[in-house]
């Protein structure tokens, strides 16, 4: 339920939010972190809850989710990095951040293993370069069933292979 501005449960008030242009310019993001910590209860009393940093990469939201125990996603190196900055430690919690993508460059091939970051890989070749240089490192499988969301009977402007869709192929083409 979205939160009134004009509650008085939380400091983020219109009265307050008034204030916030004169002393920050504009534009100004806000975040209450009231409502995030609120919100991350309501949603812990169904499984892990898992965030994915492109949504929001602030550095202060992510350090305010490890404290309540959420965990990331991150889709690039520079979000693997920013996690760490926010205090994700692999070490010490192996599956607090998760790597996923269908390609990975070398730097971040590179990191992921030293860091033994697991990996939701999308596609075969991705878990081909992954065993050349990690053998045994924990991955799980983003599998493209062949519908539901994610497909679209739109035209795209390249042809649709299983290099284009998000995920590994039940059934890629090499496979029939």
């Amino acid at each position: 339920m979205p939160h009134s501005l004009f509650s008085t449960d939380t400091d983020l008030t219109a009265e307050n939010l008034l204030r916030l242009p004169a002393e920050f310019g504009c534009p100004v993001w806000v975040y209450d972190a009231q409502i995030i910590r609120r919100q991350i209860a309501a949603l812990k009393q169904f499984d892990v809850v898992r965030f994915a940093q492109k949504a929001c990469s602030n550095i202060h939201i992510l350090r305010l989710m490890r404290e309540q125990g959420v965990k990331v996603d991150s889709v690039s190196l520079g979000e693997i990095e920013r996690a760490l900055a926010a205090g994700y430690n692999p070490q010490t919690h192996p599956d607090d951040i998760v790597f996923t993508a269908d390609v990975i460059d070398q730097a971040t091939l590179e990191r992921v293993s030293e860091l033994q970051i697991p990996v939701n890989a999308g596609s075969v070749d991705m878990l081909d370069q992954l065993g050349q240089v990690s053998p045994g490192h924990r991955v799980w499988l983003r599998v493209n069933p062949g519908f539901g969301h994610g497909h679209s009977q739109k035209p795209i402007l390249v042809a649709k292979t299983a290099s284009t869709v998000s995920g590994i192929p039940i059934c890629p083409p090499h496979w029939t």
